[in-house]
């Protein structure tokens, strides 16, 4: 991430700090989906983890991986590249990807450092997406 494109370098250095470097700097991401559905009676799963890994692969993995996400991903370049903003787009590319099948995505949960990470929450039944930065977990089930 560079920033934005509307704001000054001085600006943008406020704001969001090394992350506004003008030739860009790198994260090592941690994704986790969180996935929501009728169990498989026949399976016993919500979803084949197999094909889900295949469609992370396919629509995260590949495209985001060693790439300038401002320049090398089409949706970043008029959207910030915040932890948010990626795990937003994640969010929606899976949604697509697994639209008319009996799972969906209900987080997004995207850990950019140690010190930042975040939660999208698709309320899909709503239509409505939320998001939590930085938010501790103490158990997770």
């Amino acid at each position: 991430m560079s920033g934005s494109s509307d704001l000054s370098y001085a600006e943008n250095s406020e704001i969001y700090g090394k992350c506004a470097r003008p030739n860009g700097h790198g994260h090592n991401y941690h994704l986790e989906i969180t996935v929501k559905g009728e169990i498989d009676s026949r399976t016993g799963m919500i979803v084949d983890l197999g094909a889900l890994q295949k469609v992370i692969e396919e629509i995260v993995i590949e495209p985001f991986d060693h790439t300038f996400l401002n320049k090398d991903i089409s949706y970043f370049a008029k959207v910030i590249p915040t932890a948010e903003n990626i795990a937003l787009h994640i969010s929606n590319l899976y949604a697509i990807a697994y639209s008319g099948t009996r799972s969906r995505p209900t987080q997004v949960k995207l850990i950019e450092s140690p010190n930042n990470s975040c939660e999208v929450y698709n309320q899909a039944d709503s239509g409505t997406v939320s998001t939590a930065v930085n938010k501790t977990i103490l158990t997770q089930v």
